[in-house]
C-alpha cells in the first residue's frame, strides 16, 4: 500500500499542466507537457514528461523546478539541455539508476531534491511511475 500523499494539490497541479507548452529559461518553447511521473512510494510528483520536437521524442524535467501558468510551464534550463536529456518511455516508469542519470544531466546534487529522495531505494524496483 502506498503512503498517503502529503500534498495532493501538487499532483493535481502537475496533471493540470498536461498539454501546456514547456518553456526554457529564456522563454523559448522546448516541448509540451505530456504526462507526470510520481514517486512510487509517496505519490508526490517527481518529473514532468515532455514531448520534444516533431518526432515526438520524450524526456522529463524535474517537477520541483517547474512553475506554471497561462498554459505554459517554465523551467530553469536551456532548450538544448532539455532536448539533450535522456529519452524515457512515458508508460514504463523509471528505476533509481535511470533517475540518477537524469538527475546528473540536470546537475541535481546527490544530496538535493530528487537525488536525495532516491537514496537507499531498491535498484530493482521502479522509483517513479506514471500518474
Amino acid at each position: 500500500m502506498a503512503a498517503e500523499i502529503e500534498n495532493p494539490i501538487a499532483v493535481e497541479q502537475a496533471l493540470g499542466w498536461v498539454g501546456d507548452k514547456l518553456d526554457d529559461v529564456s522563454g523559448t518553447t522546448a516541448g509540451r507537457v505530456e504526462g507526470v511521473f510520481v514517486d512510487s512510494v509517496s505519490g508526490e510528483p517527481a518529473w514532468l514528461v515532455i514531448r520534444i520536437g516533431l518526432l515526438g521524442r520524450r524526456s522529463v524535467v524535474p517537477f520541483e523546478m517547474a512553475a506554471g501558468g497561462a498554459e505554459h510551464v517554465w523551467v530553469p534550463f536551456t532548450k538544448e539541455r532539455i532536448r539533450n536529456a535522456p529519452e524515457v518511455d512515458p508508460a514504463a516508469g523509471l528505476d533509481p539508476g535511470r533517475e540518477a542519470e537524469i538527475c546528473a544531466h540536470y546537475e541535481i546534487a546527490p544530496e538535493a531534491g530528487r537525488s536525495a529522495a532516491l537514496a537507499g531505494r531498491d535498484s530493482e524496483s521502479l522509483s517513479s511511475v506514471p500518474a
